[in-house]
């Protein structure tokens, strides 16, 4: 790649990129899998091991520029452009801005920003050719188009942020019900809105972040409507031992969630378990003194008393209550 920064002469008002990328990469996959009692396995209806290349190398070239500028007193942006020429890349489009500003409010300034990114992505080969002892695949899957755009503002006075954004995503790749991969053949809409707001007063602090979301189709990319974290803490100090003291908590309504399978290490998409709609409750103390840190946290206080479906996938609980302590020492030299 070949940079020319921004501001080397005044005629340069933005600093601009040029560059390329060449990847080799080579897949192998073992042939001798073998059933529990030691037979060979040749075929999972209807794929034989025939279908598959077992080994395969790829070579892929992408060129790119990126065009940003960080010194603008009244506005900055920065964008990266990438495209595929070679091999499996042929035809992958990669594009990502944003755009910054401030406006004067209320005799302070509020950031402003707009992102937005364009890909069109060639699937994983791994994804399109797969063979093992319990799982075979040969597919032929288009690439996967994603436009999102969206924005945010800051204002520093009420401490509060927010972030709004929406996705279309053409073609998505996942894992189905039975654990195999598949591709959407439609569109998928995703719409997401996020706030932080924070709190202080004298020493009762308190930091809260809500994200409501949308998707067109839960059985292709599932989230959860509403998800919400929050802290609430005290700051203190006794002499010169600094305290806090607080209660920390995250929920999220139900929805039917991923699962896991081992055997190929995925999470794919199901339809028979509802997870969420269970606060998850912590108690910590934090303590520092000079140069040593401690805290103690009693975590998941609420198992019992909020319910029993707690779980972040199904059949993987999260962790019950439990008592937890640490001791950090620095030792200057």
């Amino acid at each position: 790649g070949v940079s020319l920064l921004e501001g080397f002469n005044k005629w340069a008002k933005a600093a601009l990129t040029a560059f390329a990328t060449h990847e080799i990469r080579s897949y192998s996959m073992e042939s001798g899998c073998k059933d529990p009692t030691g037979a060979q396995i040749e075929a999972m209806t209807p794929i034989t091991i025939s279908d598959i290349p077992l080994a395969e190398k790829e070579n892929l070239l992408w060129v790119g520029a990126r065009l940003t500028k960080q010194q603008g007193r009244i506005i900055n942006y920065d964008a990266t452009g990438e495209i595929g020429l070679v091999g499996p890349a042929a035809g992958e489009i990669k594009v990502n801005g944003e755009l910054t500003t401030r406006i004067p409010l209320l005799g302070d300034t509020v950031p402003i920003r707009a992102f937005g990114h364009f890909t069109n992505l060639s699937a994983p080969w791994l994804m399109q050719h797969f063979w093992s002892n319990h799982f075979m695949w040969e597919n032929s899957f288009s690439k996967t188009r994603s436009l999102r755009l969206g924005g945010e503002i800051s204002i520093p006075w009420t401490q509060t942020h927010f972030n709004f954004a929406v996705e279309n995503v053409q073609n998505q790749i996942y894992f189905d019900e039975n654990a195999l991969p598949a591709q959407h053949g439609g569109s998928v809409q995703i719409v997401s809105a996020t706030l932080h707001q924070n709190f202080h007063f004298g020493p009762f602090y308190w930091q809260n972040r809500l994200t409501w979301q949308k998707s067109s189709e839960q059985a292709v990319i599932p989230l959860p409507q509403l998800v919400v974290a929050s802290n609430a803490s005290l700051q203190f100090k006794i002499a010169t031992l600094f305290v806090q003291f607080g209660i920390n908590g995250t929920y999220f309504t139900k929805y039917k969630s991923v699962d896991f399978q081992p055997a190929t290490m995925s999470f794919y998409n199901q339809n028979a378990v509802d997870i969420g709609n269970y606060p998850m409750v912590d108690v910590y103390l934090n303590c520092k003194l000079s140069k040593v840190r401690f805290y103690l946290m009693m975590s998941h206080v609420n198992q019992g008393l909020t319910g029993t479906n707690w779980f972040s996938m199904p059949h993987y609980p999260i962790n019950p209550r439990k008592f937890q302590l640490g001791l950090s020492i620095d030792f200057a030299n």
